[in-house]
């Protein structure tokens, strides 16, 4: 009901939110005069075509991330390197345990992790969000496809209930 998702969007959605990697069956409304004999094949061949697509277009943004977490290392490492040699200074810095000292310990501490964080990041965590948008993909691929006649309800707006 006045979903603005597209059905495919929806159901990985909704997957996503499960843990289960239980068989999917997929339920599709249509009016009846939609329906015919070939309309189920036919769902199911395109679902398991975008599913493809998609499942493709993951492994080339993943490779895409991590390559630019690659390229964040070329500013991340000399930010963090200054941040270790600041840390290192402010060891020198008299007297011990002052404001000066524990400002500039503090500030090359917080450059040593900001310049690895988003690198790091991009290499490890960011693929993530693909690979599990794919694991729901291949469930979707292997969906079985039921196609239903959709009557409204009486007295109900036409869109109302169908999603």
């Amino acid at each position: 009901y006045r979903n603005f998702l597209t059905g495919v969007d929806f159901c990985i959605s909704e997957l996503r939110g499960r843990r289960s990697r239980r068989p999917v069956r997929l339920e599709i409304l249509l009016p009846p005069e939609e329906i015919d004999d070939g309309v189920a094949a036919r769902l199911s061949r395109t679902l398991r075509r975008y599913c493809d697509h998609r499942i493709r277009y993951n492994r080339r943004e993943t490779r895409a991330v991590r390559v630019g977490g690659v390229s964040a290392l070329r500013i991340g490492v000399p930010v963090s390197a200054l941040g270790v040699v600041t840390v290192a200074a402010a060891t020198k810095i008299r007297p011990a345990g002052g404001a000066v000292q524990l400002v500039t310990d503090h500030l090359g501490w917080v450059l040593a992790w900001v310049g690895l964080w988003f690198p790091l990041d991009e290499l490890l965590f960011s693929p993530l969000a693909y690979g599990r948008e794919s694991q729901v993909l291949r469930l979707l691929h292997d969906a079985e496809v039921v196609v239903v006649p959709h009557r409204p309800a009486l007295g109900a707006p036409a869109s109302e209930g169908q999603r």
